[in-house]
């Protein structure tokens, strides 16, 4: 009985910590990110969750000054801005390297609340 406590207690505490850090993660792409526009190269989706979203894993073209530069990566997105994730599309991101990348969907709620 006292270990089903103790991994009760250390699972509740675990998934606690991941919410947090996901939350500061996001927080530091908002503040220390660059707005940057990026083409879709490829796209596919992996799943879709009974919550309205689905999992994506993408290609992207970067556009950074003169520079373009193809970026790799996996994203939950709410399943109404699935239309905008297309090959070929332009997107807004917030882009801090390579692993730390935000889709910007909409730019009046983004600019509304940076953060």
């Amino acid at each position: 009985m006292k270990i089903a406590i103790a991994f009760s207690i250390l699972f509740i505490v675990g998934m606690i910590a991941y919410i947090v850090y996901l939350f500061n993660r996001d927080h530091r792409i908002q503040t220390q990110g660059r707005d940057l526009q990026a083409t879709i190269e490829e796209v596919s989706y992996i799943s879709s969750n009974d919550n309205g979203t689905q999992n994506i894993r993408y290609r992207l073209a970067i556009h950074d000054g003169s520079v373009t530069r193809s970026v790799e990566g996996k994203e939950t997105i709410a399943a109404f801005n699935s239309p905008k994730m297309q090959k070929g599309q332009k997107v807004d991101i917030k882009y801090l390297d390579d692993q730390h990348i935000l889709f910007i969907f909409d730019k009046q709620a983004s600019s509304a609340n940076p953060g």
